[in-house]
């Protein structure tokens, strides 16, 4: 029994290996991902203070730079930043809210939606997504056959001063001891996460209290709202909330679409929602993430347990350090086999 799980453990590590290496080191980058793109361009990044001018007063210098294109996104970050205005041509513009000076524009999206577009799909759509979600399994399965081969020797010590070999071995021993558990459930949460919505119908149904609907359109009317109007309208909706993204109405039936966070919030744009009429200016619906139905708290809570967000920076740094932990097993466990380790050596080593 322990040798043909010894082999399972083996085969499939070296199977899934390269996609398993993609996945821990792109997740590890993005547990960062609120302040990536930032740190990586600082030259559009940081605003001076002072209170942002009406959106009415930043749109006329976001549509110079781009004759011809919408804005289609309003997209905020952290106090003290710039707002970053999205065209219809995917060129973005970032704006200082107290002056409307233009900083800086850049084209295409930033480094943080590759990355997630890489560790969620290998940037391979459906299929990629679906080779993520098997590999999510095995790291699963790894983890809990890698516990069951180490109980019986239980060795935590690393014998720094030894051969490679024998380092390798109680690396990948001590941390994959350590790793285990935590591993089972960023995998699982992955999993969970790499569905999105097709599970929501079935989150809602086990709670018997659904999510919230956002697609909701708007009753035409003889005059639009305008986005500073809707706007307010969504932060009277969510007092306290900041504001994460503003998505404009694509057609003569939509409405706006105002994604909101409040402090802590793990994404980027914010959990909380508020759909607003753009001809009457009246809220639609509103889901704040806080007080959301169970059937939408299952995927929040989710991704928060999943990038590490659930107490800031001690669970983030946990996060990351675990997905540093899938690499070692990765690393040591090749060298491992490299060396041709079996059975009788490992307990050999033990000794």
């Amino acid at each position: 029994m322990r040798n043909t799980i010894l082999k399972l453990h083996l085969y499939t590590s070296l199977a899934a290996g390269l996609v398993v290496l993609v996945v821990a080191v792109t997740g590890c980058a993005l547990v960062f991902e609120l302040q990536m793109d930032r740190w990586l361009d600082l030259s559009v990044s940081y605003a001076t203070p002072g209170e942002a001018l009406p959106f009415a007063k930043l749109a006329p210098a976001a549509l110079q730079t781009a004759s011809g294109q919408k804005i289609v996104e309003w997209n905020f970050g952290p106090p003290g930043t710039t707002i970053m205005a999205k065209m219809s041509g995917g060129r973005r513009v970032y704006i200082d809210p107290p002056t409307g000076r233009v900083l800086g524009v850049r084209e295409g999206e930033p480094p943080s939606f590759w990355l997630r577009h890489i560790h969620r799909e290998l940037g391979a759509g459906v299929f990629g997504a679906n080779v993520v979600r098997i590999v999510s399994f095995l790291v699963i399965f790894q983890s809990l056959s890698g516990l069951y081969l180490w109980w019986p020797l239980k060795r935590l010590r690393i014998k720094t001063n030894a051969s490679l070999r024998r380092f390798s071995f109680d690396f990948h021993q001590s941390v994959g001891f350590f790793s285990s558990l935590l591993l089972c459930v960023i995998a699982a949460t992955g999993v969970i996460k790499g569905y999105g919505d097709a599970l929501q119908p079935f989150f809602d149904k086990i709670t018997g209290s659904p999510a919230g609907v956002r697609t909701l359109t708007s009753k035409p009317g003889p005059h639009q709202v305008s986005t500073d109007d809707a706007a307010r309208a969504a932060a009277a909706a969510l007092p306290g909330a900041a504001f994460g993204r503003i998505t404009m109405p694509k057609t003569a039936a939509a409405s706006y679409l105002i994604t909101m966070k409040y402090p802590g919030d793990s994404t980027v744009p914010g959990r909380s929602w508020v759909v607003v009429d753009r001809y009457s200016g009246q809220v639609l619906a509103r889901q704040d993430a806080r007080t959301a139905p169970a059937g939408a708290q299952i995927p929040i809570v989710n991704r928060a347990i999943h990038v590490g967000g659930i107490y800031g920076i001690p669970t983030r740094l946990l996060a990351f350090l675990t997905g540093l932990a899938l690499v070692a097993q990765l690393v040591t466990g090749l060298v491992l086999w490299r060396k041709k380790a079996s059975v009788p050596a490992n307990r050999a080593m033990a000794a």
